[in-house]
């Protein structure tokens, strides 16, 4: 997973490792994680335009990015000898971009795309006590506890409501390394009444706000710092 500058990855060694996921899953995940994080921001655009242009809306192209790199952990079958490009980053992007294209067809035919079984589901983070809790720390005593909360409570005092739950959501996935599964996004947008436009904007304001460079890397870098 050797980066070849500060701002390219190889691709195609992440697919090999992605791949690779039955004899190492925790390196694939890791290879999985660092693909999304620099090719979603890639890709965006491109779902955005393609779905206004044959008719779809914002949640189809959202939905249709969130399967595509489903697809990718399922099947990481790149080939760069079956694509028109001769560089290799602009090759992967044209293939990420049919399979977008395909789950969005997916999409509005069935009502879903390709998604990963036994998706992790913590659910909406509604309290600083939930966000403490979602670290299981079992060994951790009531007043030590309490103290977590209090300090949490007052860190995240300079955000509304709103802000304030999208942001322990995203960061209580974050810590584990995992994205937001697709269920628990739909319940934000049902619970808060945003659009997943908004969630990204909130969600990169609540970093700002916070400090929070680690989360908003990932939130654009996941490597562009846009939104997630």
């Amino acid at each position: 997973m050797n980066k070849k500058d500060d701002n390219v990855v190889d691709g195609l060694r992440l697919l090999q490792l992605i791949a690779n996921k039955d004899k190492n899953r925790h390196e694939a995940e890791d290879a999985l994680n660092l693909f999304i994080a620099y090719f979603e921001p890639k890709i965006m655009t491109w779902c955005d335009i393609h779905a206004q242009k044959v008719g779809y809306g914002e949640i189809v192209a959202f939905e249709a990015i969130q399967c595509t790199f489903n697809k990718v952990w399922l099947y990481p079958t790149f080939d760069m000898r079956k694509s028109r490009s001769k560089d290799e980053e602009h090759a992967i992007i044209l293939w990420l971009h049919a399979i977008a294209a395909s789950q969005m067809s997916q999409f509005t035919k069935k009502g879903f795309c390709t998604q990963i079984e036994n998706e992790e589901d913590l659910s909406i983070i509604e309290s600083v006590e939930d966000f403490i809790n979602s670290y299981n720390l079992i060994d951790l005593d009531a007043s030590k506890k309490m103290q977590y909360v209090i300090a949490m409570e007052e860190k995240l005092s300079v955000l509304d409501d709103k802000h304030k739950l999208i942001y322990m959501t995203y960061k209580a996935y974050y810590t584990r390394g995992k994205k937001l599964p697709r269920s628990v996004l739909e319940k934000l947008r049902n619970r808060l009444g945003l659009t997943q436009v908004t969630i990204r904007v909130y969600k990169r304001e609540a970093c700002i706000a916070l400090n929070d460079y680690e989360l908003l890397k990932q939130v654009r870098l996941r490597i562009a710092c846009k939104a997630v």
